[in-house]
């Protein structure tokens, strides 16, 4: 049985930290080595993590390693990436769980499938136990070049989750093709996911529910949306634009270029709409955001090769900058996905 490392990220967690590295150790695949990163919190999540490892079996196959000081859930990712000896290589965040069989199962997959990574089935829950959502993956393999590309950027396949979490990964594909996180991001998952997709070949799913995702209120997820979207966040908004603008450029003579382009506007529709129901900055910080994300370095060229549904978003997009502005900006948008389900109906 090939070496399976698990990646954990630990920051601020201790009213879940046990359950969630509990759920790790009592694995049933045997051969599991872990790598919990102490991104150096202010609470008492690692004092609990020493006592487990000082009393479980599994307690010699964890290896804490330590930030010099809290850098971001990003460079957490890439610390155990780079520190992984496993095979294959599983993230998690430490205030969810996994099933005592999502390594196996995961495992079995990628041994019949032999693909870039898996992913699996994951059930979305609140702290009291209530299910929010089923989401159960049963697309087919995925197998060719740029295909994981093409089903995640242009048929928008809902079963490709952008999450880090709950996919196998072969160790060597990632660093083979240098995929990894912004050190300081805390929305870690975006430019990931983007070089994932755009460099795997091939992917496979179970139908299995291998991890339970717990919608926490005080969360890094919630804690930055909407209104409490802070300076830092906007931020890294831009360098995520930035980031995948210039990266689609590699593939501007590929048929995925287009549809790199059209997710790049809709992601900054997002953002903008973020940006602009902030609380907590200033309307000036606002406008100067929102002009850096919607800045789009396209020649004229590369504006006719957009299909005419597109073009006219990309026409939007550039036109649309201001914040009093996007609301109009959302109102095309769902426009077309209206009319869309009619034509299709």
């Amino acid at each position: 049985m090939n070496l399976i490392t698990i990646g954990m990220p630990i920051y601020n967690v201790e009213k879940y930290v046990e359950k969630a590295l509990l759920s790790a150790l009592n694995q049933t695949y045997s051969n599991i080595e872990y790598i919990l990163v102490d991104d150096k919190g202010t609470d008492n999540s690692m004092s609990i993590i020493r006592n487990i490892l000082s009393n479980h079996p599994r307690g010699k196959d964890i290896r804490i390693i330590e930030h010099p000081k809290n850098i971001g859930l990003g460079a957490a990712r890439n610390t155990a990436l780079d520190a992984a000896k496993g095979k294959y290589i599983f993230f998690m965040d430490s205030d969810d769980e996994i099933s005592p069989d999502c390594i196996e199962k995961l495992y079995m997959k990628m041994q019949e499938e032999d693909v870039d990574f898996v992913i699996g089935s994951y059930k979305r829950i609140l702290r009291t136990g209530e299910t929010l959502t089923d989401c159960i993956n049963n697309s087919p393999c995925i197998h060719g070049n740029l295909e994981v590309a093409w089903q995640f950027f242009e048929k928008r396949n809902q079963f490709i989750s952008i999450c880090t979490w709950n996919k196998l990964y072969k160790t060597s594909f990632l660093r083979d093709n240098q995929i990894y996180c912004i050190p300081s991001h805390l929305n870690e998952d975006n430019i990931f996911s983007f070089q994932l997709f755009l460099n795997a070949s091939s992917c496979s799913f179970i139908p299995d529910i291998t991890y339970f995702y717990y919608d926490t209120p005080n969360s890094l997820e919630n804690q930055y949306r909407w209104k409490n979207t802070s300076f830092r966040i906007c931020l890294q908004f831009t360098e995520i634009i930035s980031f995948e603008w210039n990266y689609a450029q590699k593939y501007r003579c590929e048929r995925i270029y287009e549809s790199l382009l059209s997710y790049i506007i809709f992601y900054i529709f997002y953002l903008s709409d973020r940006i602009r129901g902030s609380k907590v900055i200033s309307s000036k910080e606002k406008k100067d955001f929102l002009k850096k994300i919607t800045a789009f370095p396209l020649s004229f060229k590369e504006i006719l090769r957009l299909k005419r549904k597109r073009l006219f978003f990309f026409i939007a997009a550039l036109l649309f900058k201001m914040p009093f502005q996007i609301t109009i900006f959302r109102f095309i948008l769902e426009f077309s996905k209206l009319k869309k389900k009619i034509v299709t109906q």
